[in-house]
């Protein structure tokens, strides 16, 4: 049995500034414990508690008693008995604007483990505000699902996550932000790779040396006050805020500067252990040019505990090349696209929870593309040499695998913004599932629309109206249990922002798992923005 916390053991670093707070405490140690079979985590549980109190308002029996029951377990942030979850860890960024138009952000690293309430990990406090013409937050609050990336990526000090296989522990980067304006961001207690495990931090090696990328102004998106016009900067792809980690949970990739066979530096794939914090040797000598919306190497993942995936050309296009190599350095080589019959080209894509068969995005450019060159997707199975086409959607929008598509208990699960089934009218951007044959296509999630106009006709999962997010979709192997994030108000507790969400894998159950404010006014005009991104998952341990 695990033990009763009776009091939280805190570890403070006051910055100079007296601004910084560091909060580790022995809670997370418990939380971040893997649960014995059978027993439940002893734990601090306010959405239980809530619940219970919820249900005694109910009236003493019949039809409105399992109505007021059911309504109120809908309205709870605990999950469901078929949508259970193991760990959790996201960083929530809270971005503030005074009266004077002075604005500051602040961030803190979260961990919940099941329905245990979350535990801060680590919280670094709002600096000084100083004057924000751009008027930052409020515009932050404007991007919908693109928060993660615009503010907390940009200006936010936790760069990536990553939860460990068995849930033991949690790995984050602090680096100090990039930000084209005077920088709201709080300061930075010290840079690096960390790993936070049994209620204490360790530090494992020195932060990467890469910017954290986004479009540039001449990139052809709406202009945002988040964009720069230097040329070497792009828009994180959504691997960019999760360290791949290791199925067996030994070690993380890292993509940082490193030579090319000719001596230049490039982005390339190392390795680092996770119990020495030795950074192993370079992994890549990739020469590919880099260039507007071509990082060189991205989308890095493991494709078993011994093989490492990654994609290499411009992220925009349908022209990037995917390659393999060994943990050890052997072993390079690219893989080949898989060409179905008519010409359609398959992405090379990789799936994300590294199960057999998986799927994969298809451009068919038999169709024409979008504004912005790209063309319509489909999403076909893979398993070994069989191809199996699932969709036949004409969008550009549905997939791709390397966020938003895989395969769990029989079925492949996909992000798209058709309307095949009649059931998303507002053609915005849900999860759907079919079965591995190509039969049995439902919608699963039903997320309301809140009324905006999308940027891009008929591609709402890449349009500025409320949907599933490209970040973080995944499934739990153990438990079946979805997870993702969206800006949608499906369960009525998301007025304004971002939550993420658990449910069962054929919809029901849906459970919003976090609590942040939203965007939110005070009486003296204070504007607060408070959202979750980015998150990590725990993954299961996989053999190989």
């Amino acid at each position: 049995m695990q033990r009763h916390v009776h009091q939280d053991e805190a570890l403070t670093a006051p910055a100079s500034s007296g601004r910084l707070r560091l909060v580790l405490t022995a809670l997370v140690g418990l939380l971040l414990a893997v649960p014995r079979t059978g027993g439940a985590a002893a734990c601090h549980s306010t959405c239980a508690r809530q619940l219970v109190e919820c249900k005694r308002t109910c009236p003493g029996g019949g039809q409105a008693r399992r109505e007021c029951r059911a309504a109120c377990a809908e309205r709870s942030t605990c999950t469901a008995p078929g949508a259970s979850i193991r760990t959790l860890a996201y960083v929530v960024t809270e971005c503030t604007t005074d009266p004077q138009g002075r604005s500051a952000l602040g961030q803190k690293l979260l961990v919940r483990r099941g329905n245990c309430d979350p535990v801060t990990v680590m919280e670094v406090a709002a600096p000084t505000p100083v004057p924000d013409p751009n008027g930052i937050c409020r515009a932050w609050s404007s991007l919908g699902f693109y928060n993660m990336y615009s503010i907390s990526g940009i200006a936010g000090i936790f760069q990536h996550l990553a939860v460990l296989p068995d849930g033991s522990g949690v790995v984050f980067e602090l680096k100090k932000p990039i930000w084209p304006v005077p920088s709201i961001a709080p300061e930075l207690p010290e840079e690096g790779i960390f790993i936070v495990r049994a209620g204490k931090k360790r530090r494992l090696g020195p932060a990467g040396l890469l910017k954290w990328f986004w479009y540039g102004a001449d990139s052809g998106l709406p202009p945002t006050p988040f964009q720069s016009s230097s040329p070497d900067l792009f828009l994180p792809l959504p691997d960019a805020r999760t360290f791949p980690i290791n199925p067996k949970g030994r070690t993380i990739a890292l993509v940082d500067l490193g030579p090319d066979t000719d001596g230049n530096t490039k982005r390339q794939i190392f390795l680092l252990n996770l119990r020495s914090g030795r950074r192993a040797r370079q992994l890549t000598h990739q020469t590919h040019p880099t260039g507007p919306g071509d990082p060189g190497v991205w989308f890095v993942t493991f494709l078993d505990s011994r093989t490492i995936g990654f994609s290499s050309g411009p992220t925009d296009t349908d022209t990037f090349t995917a390659f393999q190599v060994k943990t050890d350095g052997r072993g390079f080589k690219e893989i080949p696209a898989i060409t179905l019959s008519g010409g359609a080209r398959v992405v090379s894509e990789f799936a994300i929870t590294g199960t057999r068969p998986h799927v994969v995005a298809v451009a068919v450019p038999s169709e024409p593309p979008d504004m912005f060159g790209t063309l319509p997707r489909e999403i076909v199975l893979v398993d070994g040499k069989n191809l199996l086409q699932l969709t036949k959607f004409g969008r550009q929008d549905t997939g791709p695998s390397v966020c938003c598509s895989f395969v769990a208990r029989g079925r492949a699960f996909f992000r798209a913004s058709a309307n095949p089934v009649r059931e998303n009218p507002a053609e915005i951007c849900q999860l759907f599932s079919i079965n591995t044959d190509g039969g049995d296509l439902r919608q699963i999630t039903h997320l309301p629309s809140r009324g905006q106009s999308m940027s891009i006709p008929g591609a709402g999962c890449f349009g500025d109206a409320c949907g599933v997010s490209f970040e973080g979709i995944m499934a739990d192997q153990v438990t079946g249990t979805v997870l993702f994030s969206s800006d949608c108000d499906p369960t009525g507790g998301n007025p304004s922002g971002l939550q993420i969400f658990a449910m069962r894998p054929d919809g029901t159950e849906l459970r919003q798992l976090t609590a942040t404010r939203g965007m939110t006014t005070d009486p003296d005009g204070t504007i607060h923005v408070e959202m979750p991104g980015p998150y990590a998952y725990q993954t299961p341990v996989q053999g190989g």
